[in-house]
């Protein structure tokens, strides 16, 4: 299946295999959207193999494992690979950099999709492109893992299908070329890091979010995606963070990260414990 191009001079629409893949939820078939779109993601930094096989069966769209700023190793996301459920949410793995040998090692091991951080250019971008996807696309080495546990082995086309690269924009190096960046052949998504962004331009979060000033820095990366046919995600952590993201046109969303999920989970309990007799 061959990839629909995009060039600066001729933006597409992209609703390709991942946005045919996100079926209408039913009451009587709770399909996971699956990352891209409107989407519900869980962000884990240190849960466990089976904490996080356990969130991906609780009806979030995708869970993504953080090597960059989590605990994960390469053999942690074989692990986690090996007991993922299949017909729920994506498996996700925002890779610690844009290196060809990590992209390709989080795919290889089972995630369906890559965020790639540290994109400064669309050379970067590129780079992560190539790194995610098989020849003719990309570069990517043959060696998928999934034959070690009975897993399923795609081919070189079936993979470049379904495979998403999500690309970080999260500075103001970045937001200066976003154009640039999101007509990159193979860019699925452009994905908002809101702390990183917020500090490179020297505001907050909250700033940000509520920035409603004509061409801000939130609404230029909404606009670019819809001009060239690209997804918009980002990190919110919370869902009250979450629902600031979607107001801001931002539709892929990490709504909760594992230790928000623990937090709440315990203050809960103990809310409903201490109301006992």
């Amino acid at each position: 299946m061959q990839r629909p191009k995009a060039t600066a001079d001729e933006p597409v629409d992209l609703s390709r295999a991942s946005h045919a893949r996100m079926s209408v939820v039913t009451a009587d078939e709770q399909r996971p959207a699956g990352f891209g779109g409107p989407s519900n993601g869980v962000w884990c930094g240190d849960a466990s193999p089976t904490t996080v096989a356990r969130l991906a069966r609780l009806g979030f769209d995708w869970v993504c494992l953080d090597t960059q700023h989590g605990g994960y190793s390469r053999t942690e996301i074989i692990e986690v690979a090996r007991t993922f459920p299949v017909g729920h949410a994506d498996l996700v793995v925002r890779v610690p950099s844009c290196d060809f040998a990590a992209i390709g090692a989080a795919l290889d091991a089972g995630a369906r999709a890559v965020i790639v951080p540290q994109i400064e250019s669309a050379a970067d971008a590129a780079r992560a492109v190539a790194a995610s996807f098989y020849p003719p696309i990309g570069t990517r080495s043959w060696g998928q893992l999934g034959r070690m546990w009975d897993g399923t082995t795609l081919t070189a086309e079936e993979a470049n299908s379904t495979t998403r690269c999500a690309v970080m924009i999260e500075s103001a190096s970045a937001l200066a070329c976003v154009e640039e960046i999101a007509a990159v052949d193979g860019v699925d998504q452009l994905f908002v890091g809101p702390y990183d962004l917020s500090l490179s331009l020297g505001t907050t979060v909250q700033a940000l979010l509520d920035d409603d000033s004509e061409g801000n820095p939130l609404a230029r990366i909404v606009e670019t995606a819809a001009a060239y046919g690209r997804v918009v995600g980002g990190f919110a952590g919370t869902p009250d963070l979450a629902g600031r993201f979607r107001e801001r046109g931002i539709s892929c969303v990490a709504l909760a990260n594992d230790l928000w999920i623990t937090a709440e989970g315990a203050r809960s309990a103990l809310l409903i414990g201490s109301s006992l007799s």
